[in-house]
């Protein structure tokens, strides 16, 4: 048996940062993280489409996303610890439909400072090859796909390497005496009443109890507090506990498709956009979305299925080829001629852990604190909440972000819960 202070349960990206900023606020605390995957990413974390953007009409999002970045920014450019990461923007691409629908939101966020420019269509034509002009294509009418009529373009956004930035928190928690271990699984919670009356059997129903360790395939570990910040496998931990952590796992998929002839290689080194001169993160009309990757002169492409696709956790799950086949080419290259008979070189799948309301949910409850429900911003909120959850752990009322704002820390509870709709919904 061993003990410790802190335990956390789930070496992604949001348990990593939250032993960091645990122990940079006291590296006297004995802290160890367990995660049941083989190494550094094995999980949904490793997995993510790691693209990111400060441009939320939520202001509960945009001070999670904005903070990270900012610290993001700092760890690669102060620190030298390169995060690939590459402000290459986003471009959000709308038909009129739905541009007019968001356009009030979108003067909204340029009054409030937020920084964006717009595309009209002959421009997403002439810089990145997009087709502007559906008309009179059976199937793209049969889709119902409806032509560009404008594009966002936000400037501070971009993409970075997710295996990086958990190297970064990995080796930065075991500097300040931290110690993570890996194929280490949760087999089942200690739970013990507060007062002990040695009666065997205890805890009984009349019994104030509380968490007070793990045991695991490896054996008993007690801590003074647990955490657990499992992403989607947060659910399946708690469940047989009686602790709802009020998020259910979706399965994602990204596919790569190489830059493996002119008209895409002009299109991943797209001229005139950013100082990179090297494409946006694209998001098309059919909800398609277009990451580059230039370390592998590749793109990622995915879509976000909702309806149809059920609440599951998959233990190790499979992309499925004909969701790019079905799903995505038929979107994709209709508005880029390019990707025509393109098909993925490499393909993998993860979870988006989805909340209530698609913000992360924090609180304590029986010595156990739950850090959980990114809905598929971890990587981009992750500094964030690392130490808000960092500052419930030490009973902090509000936790200082990377940027200096105080970020009240029982706005993501569940008892006092206080964010902010998101109106820009992409």
């Amino acid at each position: 048996m061993s003990s410790y202070d802190v335990l956390i349960v789930g070496g992604g990206i949001v348990g990593l940062s939250t032993a960091y900023h645990i122990l940079k606020k006291d590296g006297s605390k004995k802290v160890l993280v367990i995660d049941k995957s083989h190494g550094i990413g094995g999980g949904d974390s490793g997995k993510s489409a790691a693209a990111f953007r400060a441009f939320f009409y939520s202001r509960t999002n945009l001070a999670l996303a904005h903070s990270s970045i900012e610290f993001y920014k700092h760890v690669q450019e102060n620190e030298k610890f390169d995060l690939g990461m590459l402000f290459v923007g986003y471009l959000l691409i709308f038909d009129k439909e739905k541009y007019n629908r968001v356009s009030k939101v979108i003067t909204d966020l340029k009054h409030r400072g937020l920084d964006c420019s717009e595309f009209e269509p002959e421009d997403l034509a002439k810089k990145l090859g997009i087709r502007t002009s559906l008309a009179g294509d059976e199937e793209a009418e049969l889709m119902g796909l409806k032509d560009p009529y404008r594009g966002i373009y936000i400037p501070l956004a971009g993409i970075l390497k997710p295996e990086n930035l958990l190297e970064y928190y990995s080796r930065e928690v075991q500097k300040l005496g931290g110690r993570i271990e890996f194929d280490t699984s949760v087999e089942k919670f200690i739970i013990e009443p507060k007062k002990l009356t040695g009666i065997p059997g205890e805890p009984f129903p009349w019994q104030e109890a509380e968490i007070k360790g793990v045991i695991t395939n490896k054996g008993e570990i007690r801590s003074e507090k647990v955490i657990v910040a499992a992403g989607a496998w947060t659910h399946k931990l708690l469940d047989p506990i009686g602790i709802d952590c009020h998020s259910k796992p979706k399965k994602r998929q990204i596919f790569t498709i190489p830059a493996s002839k002119p008209e895409l290689n002009k299109l991943l080194y797209a001229d005139g956009i950013n100082k990179y001169n090297i494409m946006p993160f694209i998001l098309l009309p059919g909800d398609v979305y277009l990451r580059p990757e230039p370390f592998e002169k590749a793109f990622w492409v995915g879509l976000s299925d909702d309806l149809g696709r059920p609440f599951i956790l998959e233990e190790n799950p499979q992309p499925e080829e004909k969701y790019y086949m079905y799903g995505i080419y038929p979107v994709l290259h209709q508005y880029f001629p390019q990707f025509t008979d393109m098909w993925p070189s490499s393909m993998w799948a993860g979870h988006y852990d989805i909340s209530l309301d698609g913000q992360p949910v924090i609180f304590e409850d029986y010595n156990l604190i739950v850090s959980a429900g990114t809905s598929g911003s971890g990587i981009m909120k992750a500094d964030a909440i690392g130490r808000i959850t960092a500052s419930l752990y030490y009973g902090e009322r509000e936790a200082e972000l990377y940027t200096g704002e105080a970020f009240r820390v029982s706005d993501l509870s569940l008892q006092y819960r206080k964010v902010e709709p998101e109106l820009l919904i992409i």
